[in-house]
This record gives structure tokens, sequence and C-alpha cells, in this order.
């Protein structure tokens, strides 16, 4: 994978991320509140540290399958999106 293709990968997933979260709660996590209210929903998984949180919402960081697994159930994340090549025609 290039590094222009992980780039895009990582701000699509922060921008959604952060899209779910101001859905559903209306505001804002800072990162501490963000790993705090993720942590209570991290069974079968490793818990996360302020910094992880600071690195998924900012676009620097991507989590695991376990860790993702959790964000997609608690967020009602959508990622279809954020893997997709910006080169592919829509086919109708």
């Amino acid at each position: 994978m290039s590094r222009e293709n992980r780039d895009l990968i990582l701000q699509r997933f922060s921008s959604k991320l952060n899209a779910a979260i101001l859905h559903k709660y209306g505001t804002k996590f800072s990162a501490a509140n963000f790993a705090d209210q993720y942590n209570l929903r991290a069974n079968g998984t490793t818990t996360i540290t302020r910094q992880t949180a600071l690195r998924w919402t900012s676009g620097k960081g991507f989590p695991d399958p376990g860790r993702l697994y959790v964000l997609v159930d608690w967020l009602d994340l959508d990622l279809k999106h954020i893997f997709q090549s910006g080169n592919h025609k829509q086919i109708n």
C-alpha cells in the first residue's frame, strides 16, 4: 500500500469516526473522554489510552480488527467507503 493510500484511509477513518461520535452524542469528545467511553465497551479486546484515542480521531492511527469491531458496534460506524479507491467509477 502506498503512503498516499494509507494517509487517505487514515483520514477517511478519522472523519467517519468523528462524525459518528458527533451524530450519536451531539458533541466532540476529548481524547481522554473518548478513551474512557471506548474502554467501557472494550469487552473481548484490550483497552486504549488517550494517546491511542487521539491518534484515531486525528487520522494518525487505525485500530486493529478487535478494536475496530468495538467501534463499529458502539458507534454504528459505517466503514464501506474507507477502503474504496477514489478512482473507481460507480456502476449502475
